[in-house]
């Protein structure tokens, strides 16, 4: 029986050490100003008609592209209309009775990146200044927790980004407005991916930013390549997921947006804020200062990846809020996030058990 004993304490230490579990990483995009309508229907027809916003050749292109075949939306928007298939989820269709909006009273970005990452509307926040923030992201939390200090980073096309972040205070380095103009969400791509292939933060944040510079000039074909172009760039980024030991297997993926945009084909389209801010400034486009721009509180939301059960996507006829995405993230990276912020909104269905 001794000699037993010794043979299977010989074995117990030749036998390797049972390997750690693979930590959890977390991809965070937004494509700023996106409108559900464009996701879910593809190009609008009566927008890409009009000469206002289309030259002939351009508009030759998009219906090439995008506006004809038996489904828009996915010939413009493929890898985000494929997640469902792949075990993943795409929600904010109001054709199928899905519904998410902000939460914030402002409709706009610095509000509305404020309450992704924060789990929380802070109406207080009432312009696209560069203020830094003082509320605590979700990013700047994570950056003082074991096992992410010094794990944490952000790439964007905005200039804001940094003050959002609060870079200075939080840690996170933001590596963002560097190019100067649009279309430089080319530039933040390129960085993200990098950021993948080589530094491997545990968490990624990237924001592009010309769906928003280029719907503000009207300009609706060179928007939705801009779409395209993200959508194609989000491709590339999960086959490097993939394709990394460091990420294959335990990232999930989430992506949205900071706000809607006018759900009218007309110059609305263009534009977004709320009653509550055009009050504030009467002479701005005051022909909506009663009703804000309508539909510009209205967004969407895709996630794919270990932290998303498709068996549990969210229900139609459920309105879920912006400010779900920080607690969504957290459980992905297996948290409790009220131990972030117990004030923050819930994770969405679909995140954690």
């Amino acid at each position: 029986m001794r000699w037993l004993l010794l043979l299977a304490l010989l074995v117990g230490l030749a036998a390797p050490a049972a390997a750690a579990p693979a930590e959890p990483r977390l991809i965070l995009v937004t494509l700023d100003g996106m409108r559900w309508q464009d996701i879910f229907r593809g190009p609008d027809p009566i927008l890409v008609e009009d000469s206002h916003y289309t030259d002939k050749d351009l508009k030759e292109a998009v219906v090439g592209a995008w506006a004809s075949g038996p489904d828009h939306a996915a010939a413009l928007m493929p890898f985000l209309h494929g997640l469902k298939a792949a075990g993943g989820m795409l929600y904010g269709n109001r054709d199928a009775g899905q519904c998410m909006d902000v939460a914030n009273n402002m409709w706009f970005s610095y509000p509305g990146y404020n309450e992704i990452l924060t789990g929380r509307a802070d109406d207080s926040i009432t312009s696209n200044d560069k203020n830094y923030n003082k509320n605590i992201t979700f990013l700047e939390w994570l950056n003082r927790q074991p096992g992410f200090a010094g794990s944490i980073a952000a790439v964007g096309t905005w200039d804001v980004f940094p003050y959002i972040i609060n870079a200075p205070r939080s840690g996170v380095p933001v590596n963002a407005g560097l190019a100067g103009r649009y279309p430089t969400d080319t530039l933040t791509a390129r960085l993200a991916l990098e950021a993948v292939r080589s530094d491997r933060p545990r968490v990624l944040y990237i924001g592009f930013g010309d769906t928003d510079e280029l719907a503000h000039i009207g300009d609706y074909d060179q928007y939705l390549a801009a779409a395209n172009r993200t959508d194609d760039f989000l491709r590339q980024l999960w086959e490097a997921v993939e394709a990394s030991p460091a990420w294959r297997g335990r990232t999930t993926l989430i992506v949205t947006t900071d706000h809607g945009r006018g759900n009218r084909p007309d110059m609305s389209w263009t534009e977004h804020s709320s009653p509550a801010y055009l009050k504030m400034f009467p002479d701005y486009l005051s022909p909506f200062t009663a009703t804000g721009i309508e539909g510009s509180g209205q967004i969407w939301f895709a996630a794919i990846g270990p932290g998303v059960s498709a068996a549990s996507p969210p229900a139609a006829g459920s309105c879920f809020t912006q400010g779900q995405v920080a607690a969504s993230a957290l459980t992905a990276l297996g948290l409790d996030w009220r131990r972030f912020d117990a004030r923050a909104a819930p994770p969405l269905p679909g995140f954690g058990k």
